[in-house]
């Protein structure tokens, strides 16, 4: 008597999940991710230009307490990456590399307002 082989058996009550189910929530996960990936960048780009922002009101500060406690600045920094130098010189500002974070942008400095701005990189 030949005996039938389980692999051929009806399944009775088997768990578990159709193709389709797979398949739908797959789709479900892509359209999450297609929302929530454009959203993250915005986010990631706003902190960038937040912390650029914080990092010019660090420098405008350190210009006051310059002047406040030394005088004017010297009349050779007339550019961003002198006026660091200067500042980091006489240690108002630890860092002597103080650069912005957000993708093609610069600091730049004008010594005629004593002011730092962020713009748009010229490279």
């Amino acid at each position: 008597m030949a005996t039938k082989s389980k692999c051929f058996d009806k399944p009775g009550n088997v768990k578990g999940f159709t193709l389709m189910e797979v398949i739908v929530v797959i789709a479900i996960l892509g359209a999450l991710a297609a929302l929530a990936i454009p959203r993250f960048t915005g986010v990631l780009e706003n902190s960038q230009e937040q912390t650029d922002l914080a990092n010019i009101r660090i420098v405008e500060s350190a210009i006051e307490l310059y002047q406040a406690e030394i005088g004017d600045l010297p009349a050779t920094v007339d550019s961003y990456n002198e006026l660091i130098t200067e500042l980091n010189h006489v240690g108002y500002i630890k860092n002597s590399e103080l650069l912005p974070v957000s993708n093609g942008k610069r600091f730049s400095y004008d010594a005629a307002t004593k002011t730092v701005s962020l713009t748009d990189d010229e490279k």
